[in-house]
């Protein structure tokens, strides 16, 4: 059975073109690297992108709940929930946009989903 992925990905980032198409997390899936190493030999696709609704990422469940509404008539869902390395590696709102996911889904969230970010910039 194939698992069925959203990405939470970073507003901001995505409007400011830093990380086109969300290509890294793609890649990093297509490759199974960063977190997604966990799925390496499962069969796993990216049902849907959403952004976190800008800061403080309050309405990022409200944005996965239309994703779910979308999913519904087509028989999908979403089975685990990554958070965007954008979000992660730069938001200062990230502990509360994660609390609030977390809050209302009851699926599995996991932190991250590439490792392409450098740690330093010079």
């Amino acid at each position: 059975m194939t698992k069925r992925i959203a990405l939470v990905a970073c507003k901001r980032v995505r409007q400011q073109n830093v990380c086109p198409a969300d290509a890294r997390c793609l890649v990093a899936l297509m490759r199974r690297e960063g977190e997604f190493e966990r799925y390496r030999g499962e069969e796993v696709s990216i049902v849907g992108i959403v952004e976190c609704g800008e800061c403080h990422g309050e309405r990022a469940p409200l944005h996965l709940g239309v994703l779910k509404g979308v999913l519904a008539p087509l028989g999908e869902s979403v089975d685990v929930i990554h958070l965007g390395s954008c979000i992660l590696n730069s938001c200062r709102h990230k502990d509360e946009l994660m609390g609030y996911i977390r809050e209302k889904v009851e699926v599995e969230v996991v932190d991250g989903g590439h490792r392409y970010t450098p740690p330093v910039i010079f």
